[in-house]
């Protein structure tokens, strides 16, 4: 299952076929780095370098993907709902926590909100000179004028 890229046109950089051709094959085989990068052409210690070039691009289709599969997961959370029994229960619920994250994902989902609050107190504080401090002489004399 390939998915097309979210960027628009003109963001979108040119790939070169075998690129292309990793990449489909990465969406389509589960995320197996290992057989996208064979079935690409390229070599075995090419791994690391094209999984990096190419990290926005799979980033980009999976958040597609993602949001393809948040209908299904919507529709997974409907279907609960209604569940007459024949499901187990724990399978019901793996399923359910696996849709909820999906959503959550996808920004439909659950939001948290972390509210700040503060106090700013004004005040002075002050500080010594970066002078060094002068040398006061006090001469004392003891002659009357």
């Amino acid at each position: 299952m390939s998915l097309p890229a979210t960027q628009s046109s003109t963001d979108k950089r040119k790939l070169t076929e075998k690129q292309e051709k990793f990449l489909n094959e990465l969406m389509s085989n589960g995320g197996h780095v290992k057989n996208a990068v064979e079935y690409a052409g390229y070599r075995e210690s090419s791994r690391s370098w094209i999984t990096k070039s190419l990290r926005e691009e799979i980033i980009d289709r999976t958040k597609s993907m993602l949001a393809t599969h948040s209908v299904k997961a919507a529709t997974r959370i409907v279907e609960s709902l209604d569940a007459d029994g024949t499901i187990p229960i724990n399978q019901l619920d793996h399923r359910l926590k696996t849709a909820e994250t999906i959503l959550d994902r996808v920004g439909v989902g659950k939001k948290q909100q972390v509210e700040v609050e503060g106090n700013i107190m004004h005040g002075i504080v002050m500080l010594p000179s970066k002078d060094k401090p002068k040398e006061i002489v006090i001469d004392h004399d003891d002659k009357e004028v």
